[in-house]
């Protein structure tokens, strides 16, 4: 039995790794992406997705969602994870363009 599901995030380390390991179990049939700001900009937690679904070899729905935290100001974490939420990695180009 496969399970299909949704992977809402904000893509950074943690993230892409969630998603590169939920790509590689047969037992998941991940069938979009979706983001949300978190400890980086919207813009760039989604081209993270973009490009970790082309690393995963997912072909899929991205759609971006909301830019900022509801309750509270949103933090940026540049110094920990990096200037884009995935260090130093040098990811491919995006495969897919957004779904609206």
């Amino acid at each position: 039995m496969t399970a299909r599901i949704i992977i809402d995030c904000d893509p950074g380390v943690d993230d892409a790794l969630a998603i590169l390991l939920a790509a590689g179990v047969p037992e998941l049939d991940v069938v979009a992406l979706t983001t949300v700001a978190g400890n980086q900009t919207l813009a760039k937690v989604t081209e993270n997705a973009r490009r970790i679904a082309a690393a995963a070899g997912l072909d899929l729905p991205i759609a971006a969602g909301c830019d900022r935290p509801l309750v509270r100001e949103q933090v940026l974490a540049g110094e920990i994870h990096g200037d884009t939420g995935l260090g130093d990695v040098r990811w491919p180009d995006p495969l897919r363009e957004l779904d609206p």
